[in-house]
């Protein structure tokens, strides 16, 4: 969605709203029809409004698939298994090592905010910063990667203000194409 048509900005964010829900209505001859989607990528038309995959074009384009009137608005993704495929967790992007890491939440219930980390056994402790390579990922710090500490804790931040933690080693922020649940 596009703030000035095939600005590529709008709500997408540069790719931080990746993960939000969206209840999307559709105005068909049947009346007004709704679906929740979750978002997953950024639409290739700069002016396509939303794009819908999967199943949810069936819920709601009555008159057959094509463009439609309508509107749509964020909601949480929680209390809605059909936009999930499991709990929400940290992933670590395949290619990571111990010099280089990217981090993803996986099933987020709102977009992240930002991801925190902090040594639990000493004082060391700052906040991963957003990337754009690839997109929807945070940048594990060197110092993190590279750190002799035994775990760090690492606490995602939700745009509702909620947060998700979890405990991991530093060569398992290094260990890519791994996923690890997040409570």
């Amino acid at each position: 969605v596009n703030v000035v048509l095939g600005d590529g900005q709008g709500q997408w964010q540069g790719g931080r709203i990746c993960g939000q829900c969206l209840e999307v209505t559709a105005n068909t001859s049947q009346g007004s029809k709704s679906v929740v989607v979750r978002i997953m990528d950024k639409c290739a038309d700069g002016d396509c409004g939303i794009d819908l995959g999967g199943s949810a074009p069936a819920a709601i384009m009555a008159d057959g698939f094509g463009r439609y009137d309508g509107a749509w608005r964020f909601v949480s993704c929680t209390g809605h298994p059909e936009v999930s495929d499991g709990a929400p967790s940290l992933y670590v992007s395949g290619g990571s090592n111990a010099w280089w890491s990217r981090v993803q939440v996986r099933n987020p219930p709102w977009p992240v905010s930002s991801i925190a980390w902090q040594d639990p056994a000493g004082t060391a402790h700052g906040t991963l910063a957003y990337a754009n390579d690839p997109e929807n990922t945070f940048e594990v710090p060197a110092e993190v990667l590279q750190s002799s500490a035994a775990s760090l804790v690492l606490t995602v931040h939700f745009a509702d203000g909620t947060t998700a933690t979890v405990q991991l080693s530093p060569s398992q922020l290094a260990a890519g194409n791994s996923a690890y649940p997040l409570e």
